[in-house]
């Protein structure tokens, strides 16, 4: 869902709140690419970070908090790059102040803290939106338009495997370490990005789930290190391998079709077709290469501003929030009823009353 949007003018003013990795790599590119925003302010309690934030954005006026900002300035939109644990309240302080929302995933993994914030957001008519940037990758771009073509005919099965060394991420101060803040293990930094690219792909929901997850015996308890997920839909079956624990990092995977297969492997895809015939495409950057992916966030920003322009769009990108959080949910749940059958419900079925 990537359309021209045309100019906006004059562009909508906004705050960074957080100026750690994910901002300053991969968000405060791409707006300052956008001719529809504008970064006016920056939040950020750190005075090293803030100092940062002065060296890079000069003209923007700095708080140490979103308290000084929602009293003293005026912004149209905020684009919340803290820590997880801090996403839901301030989602919801912003929605309140009448502001649009732009928000690193996960937004909540809190079933009653996204229905707080949809229905805050569908009162003060906000948009509030995730930054779900890993089907923009031309990769997976491609993959889809394959799929979409009828090249594999329809999708039997999905297998992706996410490959990360000990140690890897962390954010800023390495907060990535700390379930309180994190949330979670490599099922929400990972995981989120793949339930939404299985759920892309398929363009249906699953009817059941079953998940076993490791901690690492070092490290904080109940931070998951490596999860096994399997999710069974009506026509075809997605399984999903996540670790912190391998020799190397990779991203690799198979979609296999009606018709023939993809083979994902990193920074290319190979389509075998029907008729036994192979082809390969190449792209310059690996999945697995870095953690930001300055140039996926383009997209992201031009739907952002799709849902803020016109009302037709308006909610896609909560859905699907809705539901990586909400499968997310039932992997965890699934994995402390050792590693259960859990049945999906959808959870968009569900009022907000």
């Amino acid at each position: 869902m990537t359309e021209d949007i045309g100019e906006v003018r004059p562009p909508l003013r906004g705050a960074i709140i957080g100026l750690g990795n994910a901002a300053i790599h991969a968000h405060l590119p791409a707006w300052r690419r956008s001719e529809a925003f504008t970064i006016e302010a920056v939040v950020e309690p750190a005075p090293e970070r803030a100092e940062l934030g002065r060296r890079l954005l000069p003209q923007a006026r700095l708080y140490p908090s979103m308290e000084a900002l929602l009293s003293e300035d005026e912004v149209d939109f905020v684009d919340i790059c803290t820590p997880p644990c801090f996403h839901a309240e301030l989602a919801l302080a912003a929605c309140g102040s009448g502001l649009h929302v732009f928000c690193e995933k996960p937004l909540s993994i809190s079933t009653e803290r996204l229905k707080e914030i949809q229905h805050l957001a569908d009162q003060t008519q906000r948009v509030v939106f995730t930054v779900n940037n890993w089907k923009y990758a031309p990769l997976w771009v491609k993959a889809t338009e394959l799929i979409r073509d009828n090249q594999i005919g329809t999708i039997q099965s999905i297998a992706l495997n996410v490959l990360r060394s000990p140690n890897s991420g962390g954010g800023a101060s390495d907060w990535r370490k700390c379930l309180e803040i994190a949330q979670g293990g490599i099922l929400i930094d990972h995981g989120w990005h793949n339930l939404y690219l299985i759920l892309s792909l398929l363009q249906e929901f699953p009817l059941s789930m079953a998940v076993s997850m490791e901690s690492s015996s070092g490290g904080s308890p109940g931070l998951e290190q490596t999860v096994d997920l399997v999710m069974r839909f009506p026509e075809a079956e997605a399984r999903l391998h996540l670790t912190w624990q391998a020799s190397c990092r990779s991203n690799y995977g198979t979609i296999v079709g009606s018709k023939g297969s993809l083979f994902v492997n990193d920074d290319h895809l190979v389509l075998h077709s029907g008729d036994s015939r192979r082809t390969r495409f190449d792209f310059s950057e690996a999945l697995s290469a870095g953690s930001h992916h300055p140039e996926w966030m383009e997209p992201v920003v031009r739907n952002f501003a799709l849902e803020i322009m016109d009302s037709r769009y308006r909610g896609a990108n909560f859905r699907e929030t809705r539901w990586c959080s909400h499968l997310i949910n039932l992997a965890y749940r699934s994995n402390r009823d050792a590693n259960c059958v859990t049945e999906v419900c959808n959870p968009l079925l569900e009022t907000l009353d």
